[in-house]
């Protein structure tokens, strides 16, 4: 009896060894599927700044809103105009959500017409072309630290 019990004794410690074993293996994969689901959303950000046309990026109503840029005897700033919404990126096993906030922004080139937000001339823009910086951020949570990926895509016309 006592044989027997010394037996299971070992057997349990034994199992609860190998239990914290296998999750402490799991822990690295859980971040490692985070970091693909942040990933993943991160490229549809980036081919909706790429798809969406050009005359519904400009427009009042577009998704990336208009910063700024202000020449002041050169010295350049930058007003940023941004919006910001909550998203859920993905789920994690088990359908808990992960979820971020996403802050939208596009900026004029410096080459830019005046009316296109810039301060180009004839001479340094003869094309007359219009560049903008179209901008995603994107800021989630994991425990009690806070993390932000980008995806910046440049667009002319």
């Amino acid at each position: 009896m006592v044989e027997a019990m010394i037996g299971l004794s070992i057997l349990t410690v034994l199992g609860l060894i190998l239990l914290k074993l296998s999750l402490n293996i799991l822990h690295p994969r859980q971040w490692i599927l985070q970091q693909a689901v942040t990933d993943a959303y991160m490229t549809y950000e980036r081919a909706a700044a790429e798809r969406i046309p050009f005359e519904a990026l400009l427009a009042a109503d577009s998704p990336w809103p208009a910063s700024t840029l202000t020449n002041v005897s050169g010295v350049v700033t930058t007003t940023i105009n941004k919006t910001t919404s909550t998203v859920v990126i993905g789920r994690l096993p088990g359908g808990t959500p992960i979820n971020g906030t996403v802050s939208r922004t596009r900026l004029p080139d410096a080459a830019n017409y005046p009316i296109d937000g810039g301060w180009g001339t004839l001479e340094n823009n003869p094309a007359a072309m219009k560049i903008w910086m179209v901008q995603s951020v994107l800021t989630y949570q994991i425990g009690n630290r806070t993390y932000s990926k980008s995806r910046t895509v440049l667009r002319s016309q």
